[in-house]
């Protein structure tokens, strides 16, 4: 691991993020199989490879698709706007941080392990309560391309 500065190249966030993954709960592998290739994938190395920067609110690292589902790291510093997806469902699993997910109208309190389902349709953001971002292993059906994200005014 290359342990830079806080003058360095901006990685300093991501480091403190990953030490402090790392001392409250340890941090899963992820074991994912894309046709006969499995890969083993390091979620703190994906983090810390792939940092929030100082000017980034959300932050999604993709780390592989099939052909029913994506895998996707999200990094979020304050919180989503209400949005929802048209032709996507999703599931997430909190790896890091606490917040809530208001959800149709209904608030859900996430902490580290919780996992929620948001079925397309459903309106829906993430707030971050915690100090550092949050951090969350997010799968959805089908595969996402960035582009199934409808804003929506809430009242």
């Amino acid at each position: 691991m290359d342990i830079r500065s806080r003058s360095g190249n901006g990685n300093f966030p991501a480091l403190i993020t990953l030490f402090l993954l790392s001392a409250c709960a340890p941090v899963p592998y992820l074991f994912l199989q894309y046709g006969k290739e499995l890969k083993q994938i390091d979620l703190a190395r994906v983090v810390a490879e792939n940092p929030l920067g100082p000017g980034e609110n959300i932050k999604i690292t993709t780390l592989g698709q099939g052909q029913a589902v994506s895998h996707h790291v999200v990094q979020i510093r304050d919180r989503e706007s209400p949005h929802m997806h048209k032709t996507h469902d999703g599931t997430v699993l909190m790896v890091g941080g606490r917040g809530y997910m208001m959800m149709d109208n209904r608030r859900i309190e996430l902490a580290v392990g919780d996992i929620v389902h948001i079925p397309r349709g459903a309106v829906h953001y993430y707030v971050n309560t915690a100090a550092q971002p949050s951090i969350a292993f997010v799968v959805f059906s089908p595969p996402f391309d960035g582009k199934d994200n409808v804003p929506v005014k809430v009242p």
